[in-house]
């Protein structure tokens, strides 16, 4: 969670630099947010995998806010992703509303 944290101010303070590396972020944060926890897992690892998925979302929102962000075919993939499945659309337009 502070790798995430760290990207999203990186995205406000030096966008130029995050969009560079967007292609190569993409991946860990997707498989981040679609990470699933086992089926035996206890109360207290569920909510922590869905403390790290908003998280998650927090820093796709910061970097979605990034000038020319759209012209990165993965990072658009993965916001199509977002938006197309409905967890993840509800969570990120809830993350986005703080």
């Amino acid at each position: 969670m502070p790798c995430h944290l760290i990207l999203s101010k990186l995205a406000d303070k030096c966008p130029s630099a995050v969009l560079a590396v967007l292609d190569s972020i993409v991946e860990p944060i997707e498989k981040t947010i679609s990470h699933k926890p086992k089926g035996d897992a206890v109360k207290q690892e569920v909510d922590r995998n869905e403390d790290m998925i908003r998280s998650a979302l927090r820093a796709i929102s910061s970097l979605s806010r990034i000038s020319g962000s759209d012209y990165s075919i993965r990072f658009k993939n993965l916001m199509n992703k977002i938006t197309a499945t409905p967890a993840l659309a509800e969570k990120y337009n809830s993350v986005r509303g703080e």
